[in-house]
């Protein structure tokens, strides 16, 4: 999509174009700035009810809260919502698909697949005209793709852009001189020793980025989740089917040798990797309403 000649005018007379008026604003920040607010946007959905913040809760992590999400038809989804805490340093960005390895491309998976429906957009045409009627947007998109047309490529590099940026790396277990109870440190003796947790729950991601299949389900390999801030993303396992954590251990192969005391201790090691400044962080959160940058009259 190009601006017509008239925007290009007043853009011209009035702040020879936008990114003068920002001056202070480089690219790189335009760009995550322009995710930000994209991820909490609604115009991304066909109706308008759903945003990506709509299923991704900074207060969860960046996940759900419920077992799956029904999209914009009422379609129950099938996969549980997975935490976006790290996730620009993930390998592969699903469930179970071993190929989608390019935030820039999964971004399309919700916006307009079929299966399930989840925001329904299928125009993508129609999303640019949406988006490119945005004062904000387009200030902040001249700052941040100058020699570009407003297009749905250039967004989702916007929207990847802002989901690098979720980044947890200050929970407890972080912090050098950190303090355990008695419980945790049992836990994570076990977590690391007999009930070999870290085999594939490896830090510093607590992930192995590598696809298991876990002996009590049957759909096939699934990838390794973080453990990041797994003590506020319940319910857990792909599928939403575990309620606790102690459901979610309890349903990986080999665990019968752990009691409900170990499975207790394991349960309060994690709550170490809670990141509450990640869960709080204000340029995370829902954006303020006005732009960060003066847009021409």
């Amino acid at each position: 999509m190009t601006f017509s000649g008239l925007f290009l005018l007043a853009v011209t007379v009035s702040c020879l174009p936008a990114m003068a008026c920002a001056a202070s604003l480089s690219p790189e920040r335009a760009e995550t700035e322009l995710g930000h607010r994209l991820f909490y946007d609604a115009d991304l959905s066909l109706d308008g009810s759903m945003s990506c913040a709509t299923c991704h809760e900074q207060r969860h992590a960046f996940s759900d809260g419920n077992p799956t999400h029904p999209g914009v038809t009422d379609e129950q989804g099938i996969r549980n919502v997975p935490s976006l805490a790290n996730v620009g340093l993930f390998h592969s960005l699903t469930w179970t698909d071993q190929h989608v390895t390019s935030l820039e491309k999964q971004i399309f998976i919700p916006l307009s697949g079929n299966h399930p429906v989840e925001m329904g957009m299928t125009n993508m045409a129609e999303l640019s005209r949406r988006l490119s009627t945005n004062p904000c947007y387009r200030a902040l998109f001249s700052i941040a793709f100058p020699e570009s047309a407003m297009d749905m490529k250039h967004f989702s590099m916007a929207l990847a852009a802002f989901e690098r940026s979720l980044v947890s790396d200050h929970a407890v277990w972080d912090q050098p001189d950190h303090k355990e109870t008695s419980e945790q440190k049992h836990g994570e003796m076990l977590f690391f020793g007999k009930g070999k947790c870290s085999v594939c729950h490896k830090p510093p991601l607590f992930m192995d980025q590598h696809f298991h299949v876990l002996g009590k389900l049957k759909d096939g390999p699934i990838r390794t989740p973080s453990l990041r801030n797994v003590e506020v993303t319940a319910p857990y396992l792909h599928d939403g089917s575990a309620a606790t954590l102690a459901a979610a251990i309890q349903a990986h192969p080999n665990t019968s040798a752990l009691s409900d005391t170990e499975i207790a201790r394991i349960t309060a090691f994690l709550s170490l990797l809670t990141d509450q400044a990640f869960l709080s962080r204000q340029d995370f959160a829902l954006p303020a309403e006005q732009c960060p940058v003066r847009i021409a009259q």
